[in-house]
């Protein structure tokens, strides 16, 4: 697979994501179908994918107790703001602003 192609797929990805809820939006106002589960289950994806992400230290290499630290402190900032607002992509990018903070703080 070459690059070009991996452009076009995420490309073509993007489009669809944001076109398919125009198509189907009264379906997705009232909740139903395939697609407004896929939609929904979009956030929780996203945070796994970082937490998944962030859990490459801890099994690259040589683990440090400072990947440990900072995967604590993002996934806390995450279920917190999760907890107190709904909002899956505030939450999402408060844990990770957190857990590049950490990292900063905790850097050698």
């Amino acid at each position: 697979m070459t690059w070009w192609s991996i452009v076009i797929a995420a490309g073509a990805g993007t489009f669809l994501i944001r076109y398919l809820p125009l198509l189907f939006g009264t379906h997705l106002a009232r909740g139903e179908g395939r697609l407004s589960r896929f939609l929904g289950a979009l956030g929780l994806a996203a945070i796994a994918a970082l937490i998944a992400l962030s859990m490459s230290d801890l099994w690259w290499q040589a683990p440090h107790w400072r990947g440990g630290v900072r995967l604590a402190l993002g996934a806390a900032a995450v279920l917190l703001v999760q907890r107190l607002t709904p909002n899956v992509g505030l939450a999402t990018l408060f844990g990770a602003g957190v857990y590049g903070a950490a990292g900063w703080a905790l850097a050698d």
